[in-house]
């Protein structure tokens, strides 16, 4: 995985999973939004795949407008049978998805998005191993 300044996604395959690790540190904004679905529909065009980890290991801060692309995948990987899943949560971030009920942090399953500690647990999980 390299990184290019500038660059709002680092990509990899894992086993047929396709790990997105998001390279910003900020997500604010509907123009990044834009920026981040866009980025996020072509990654998972050009993998082939329906099975995705969006690692959140850099950002340090994310406002309500990043949830839109997010959401967005989420559907359109559930409508071809594919699995999403978040990693990499810390600080803020976390805060952000707990409080908006994004993620849930007992289990519930109306939460949107399945989480997990990082991309080799996510992977696991969506690969039904963990």
């Amino acid at each position: 995985m390299t990184f290019v300044p500038g660059q709002l996604l680092q990509s990899f395959l894992d086993r047929g999973v396709l790990v997105l690790t998001i390279a910003q540190p900020r997500l604010q904004g509907e123009e990044i939004a834009h920026e981040l679905r866009e980025a996020l529909r072509e990654a998972v065009e050009e993998s082939g795949v329906n099975r995705v980890v969006i690692d959140f290991c850099h950002a340090r801060y994310l406002s309500s407008a990043a949830f839109w692309p997010l959401l967005s995948l989420r559907k359109k990987l559930r409508d071809e049978g594919g699995r999403m899943m978040i990693c990499g949560l810390t600080g803020d971030v976390e805060d952000v998805f707990t409080t908006t009920k994004m993620i849930s942090t007992g289990g519930s399953a109306d939460a949107p998005f399945e989480v997990a500690a990082d991309p080799s647990a996510a992977v696991a999980r969506l690969l039904g191993e963990g």
